[in-house]
């Protein structure tokens, strides 16, 4: 089976990647095709075979449901019909769900739609469970919005539309248009009604590990709490994979085979004659599995663990063993089938890799022990009696080995996406993973069934469960909170991760010690290779939603930090931090907060946690959303400048100019204070070499009008917008006095204020100004050197559809 699958993944990605290497991707599959049939001359239906199979995943990606077309949606709240998807989940005060088959004002719209509504929705049957279940057609009248796509290079950000969500939008009205009754609506409404018991019977911490590794339902984990799990390689047991299924499995299956032993022994002599108890206990258990699966949810972990549990019970049924890696390919066939677009999910590559890197690692171990077992009954020792005196040794040995297996198999996939390495995760899992396997998860399931099959308002024995939930997330914290229990890495290459998989194969298929210095040198360039030694300047205005943040990376290798974005939408931990990570910084020398509003500041708070900082440079004013971060300063004793104008940074091959505020200055603006502190935000000039840029905070026109008169101070040949392209500020005497060539505009694409304002995106091209904005362009970098600078925008670094042998050539270059 394992061809069969390869050929149609092959496939699913060459539909995926042929649109940006037409010429390369056709070379190479012409190369194959050459050399199956030259290393098969004899099998030619075999080569065929694997041929039509490539060519089915092509298709079947080209008509799956996850091509979505684009969309223009309305910029105004509309009616909306559809069918409720899955199970609605409670997030703080509010309830998310997604809904299908939709219909905007009665026109077919293709794709999902993510819907949100407050507490209002609640009080069916006058509990205080949803309105609706899956299955549910509603009609609501709602403004839609494209999701959250933030593109910022070398940081992962989720594209809903990978699920086929093509919009999100808050339920303004609702009405409930029918209810849908089928088994899989009751399974649904049953998962949401465990989810809520959980809830009432636990401690709000306990309850959202307990509902994410029972039912499946994840919305309540909170993200510090994800990164604990993840930061100690223990991230597999936040979601329902092999481990749960496995475990499940073998409690029904001993259970149902102990009492088909102890049947009375006429009933068992003759249902033998038949059926042995081991495949009663299979027939059995394969049901409660499939249950089991369609209250969790369905994701692909789920499903990947179901068919490899299902598959690995037929072979105990049918009485053959060891077919772990066809069992893998069925399984990973069957979810292609289903899905393809799954391929290129992150829950997808992350299950499959992991249990590949295990399953290589138990085979070799058996060889091993094969090979240990052949000397010593070469020398004459009793095998039976070493083994037994190395027992528990062997075993740490073996769990050891494969959770460093499976850290090393998805290793490079988790520092593309989460840009760290799990140092302590061989401890963690040793401690951390038998406690949930043979303490938490049985009790939680032995808990959840019973409530469900009996509808039980609470868990039974919920004090004992909350007690080891709360004990095993303590231990979690402290885990992760060791030095170097996991280590920051910067995004590998395309060509770094080809190789260092190049390095795995050769590990796996040599038997010689050699076969470990390919990976040595893989690992050894990739650790080398983010330092580096430019003497040009280089900043970035990330993409951080409605919201602003940069990063000014200076000649001499030191690197500077202004302003992180809203921390209500996570940007310190979903942007800022990971692009850091993503170029190997793991020290800011200058964090900057150009004042105290939360769409500025809120993100530096983060940092703060992550990163070792050199010296915080506030304006000295305080704010309402600047407190908290004030006083994490002074409780933690980071160094602290208060700038004002005239405060001057000169290094050897650049210089900082502050230009604004000073002490005595107050706007007074009619628009009342939040425009008074967005005047107060510090002004600062950079400059290296003949090249400047002007960073303005959120300074409006009060502040612009005050400062016009520094004149020759003020030009710079780039201009960081003032607040976000606000129609208040960009005065037309304040960018005569700056004469920008370029001008830099962070704001979040489709927000709701406006941003950049019409009227001056006018002004900035009446004076022949370049403007370019995170809204339209994504992250822009702008790079200093020589008196020269060059700008490159979120797609002039991300691959492009190839129209000419050049866009390939590129394309390529990206890649290395």
């Amino acid at each position: 089976m394992i061809p069969y699958a390869l050929s149609f993944m092959s496939g699913i990605a060459l539909y995926r990647f042929i649109p940006f290497f037409p010429f390369s991707l056709s070379i190479l599959l012409l190369c194959i095709c050459v050399l199956l049939f030259a290393r098969y001359r004899e099998r030619s239906r075999y080569v065929f075979l694997l041929i039509l199979l490539c060519l089915f995943g092509f298709l079947s990606s080209f008509y799956s449901k996850g091509n979505i077309p684009g969309s223009t949606l309305p910029g105004k709240e509309v009616y909306m019909t559809g069918e409720v998807a899955d199970v609605p989940e409670l997030l703080g005060d509010r309830w998310r769900f997604t809904v299908d088959s939709v219909g905007i004002t009665g026109s077919p719209v293709p794709g999902k739609i993510r819907l949100y509504a407050d507490n209002r929705f609640s009080g069916r049957n006058g509990t205080d469970e949803p309105l609706v279940s899956p299955g549910d057609r509603i009609g609501v009248h709602v403004i839609l919005k494209e999701p959250l796509f933030l593109r910022n290079p070398g940081v992962y950000s989720f594209d809903y539309r990978q699920q086929g969500i093509i919009a999100s939008g808050y339920i303004q009205e609702f009405g409930l248009i029918g209810e849908h009754r089928n088994v899989a609506a009751v399974i649904h409404r049953k998962r949401q009604h465990l989810g809520r018991v959980i809830d009432r019977s636990l401690s709000e911490e306990s309850a959202a590990l307990i509902k994410a590794i029972i039912p499946g339902l994840k919305a309540g984990v909170r993200a510090e709490m994800r990164d604990a799990f993840s930061e100690t390689g223990l991230a597999h047991l936040l979601s329902i994979s092999g481990t749960h299924f496995g475990l499940l499995a073998f409690l029904i299956f001993t259970i149902i085979r102990t009492v088909a032993r102890w049947l009375p022994k006429t009933i068992l002599s003759r249902l033998t004659l038949y059926y042995s108890p081991t495949q009663i206990a299979v027939v059995l258990t394969l049901p409660v599995l499939a249950v089991y699966a369609m209250i969790s949810g369905f994701n692909t972990p789920t499903v990947r663990s179901l068919i490899m549990v299902s598959i690995y019970m037929t072979a105990l049924y049918l009485g053959r063993k060891d077919q772990w890696l066809n069992s893998l390919s069925i399984a990973a066939l069957m979810i292609l089938l289903w899905r393809p677009m799954a391929l290129f999910e992150l829950s997808f590559m992350l299950s499959f890799l992991a249990v590949l890197s295990i399953g290589f690692t138990v085979e070799r171990r058996k060889e091993l022990i094969k090979q240990k077992k052949a000397e010593l009954q070469a020398f004459r020792i009793s095998p039976e009696k070493e083994s037994s005196d190395r027992k528990i040794m062997d075993r740490i040995k073996a769990a050891i080995s494969i959770t460093v297996a499976a850290v090393v198999g998805t290793a490079p996939v988790v520092a593309v996406v989460f840009k760290q390495l799990p140092l302590i995760s061989p401890v963690s899992n040793l401690v951390v993973t038998p406690l949930v396997c043979f303490m938490v998860l049985p009790l939680g399931f032995l808990s959840a069934f019973t409530a469900v099959l009996l509808n039980l308002p609470f868990l039974p024995f919920s004090s004992l469960l909350d007690v080891l939930t709360h004990s095993l997330l303590q231990l979690i914290q402290i885990l992760s909170r060791f030095s170097y229990s996991h280590l920051h890495v910067h995004t590998p290459s395309v060509l770094m991760i080809t190789l260092f998989f190049t390095a795995l194969a050769v590990i796996v298929k040599f038997k010689s010690a050699v076969k470990y210095v390919p990976l040595a040198i893989v690992i050894f360039v990739y650790a080398v290779s983010p330092y580096r030694n430019s003497k040009d300047m280089k900043v970035t205005v990330l993409d951080v939603g409605q919201g602003e943040s940069s990063v000014v990376e200076l000649p001499d290798n030191k690197v500077m930090v202004i302003d992180g974005g809203s921390d209500r939408m996570g940007m310190g931990r979903r942007v800022v931090a990971p692009f850091l990570w993503s170029k190997g910084v793991h020290e800011i020398d200058y964090l900057l907060s150009s004042h105290g509003h939360a769409d500025h500041v809120g993100g530096l708070m983060y940092l703060l946690d992550e990163f070792k900082i050199g010296e915080v440079w506030t304006n000295g004013r305080s704010t309402h959303d600047a407190i908290g971060f004030l006083k994490k300063l002074d409780d933690e004793n980071i160094p602290h400048r208060r700038l004002s104008r005239g405060y001057v940074l000169d290094a050897e091959d650049y210089a900082l100019y502050v230009l604004h505020p000073y002490d005595e200055f107050y706007a007074g603006s009619p628009r009342g204070a939040f425009s008074d502190e967005n005047s107060s935000s510090l002004v600062i000039k950079v400059e290296a070499g003949s090249s400047s840029i002007l960073f303005t905070g959120d300074i409006e026109e009060e502040a612009e009008h005050n400062i016009v008169h520094l004149h020759t101070w003020l030009q710079s040949d780039i201009l960081k917008v003032p607040h976000h392209g606000g129609k208040t500020s960009s005065t037309i005497e304040f960018l005569n006095a700056v004469s920008p060539s370029v001008a830099l505009v962070s704001a979040g694409r489709g927000n709701s204020f406006g941003h950049p304002h019409y009227a001056t995106r006018k002004r900035y091209e009446g004076i022949g100004v370049e403007m370019f904005g995170t809204d339209r362009d994504g992250a822009v970098t702008v790079t200093m050197h020589d008196g020269q600078y060059e700008i490159k925008t979120y797609s002039d670094v991300t691959l492009k559809r190839v129209t000419s042998l050049k866009d390939e050539f590129r394309n390529l270059k990206l890649l290395i």
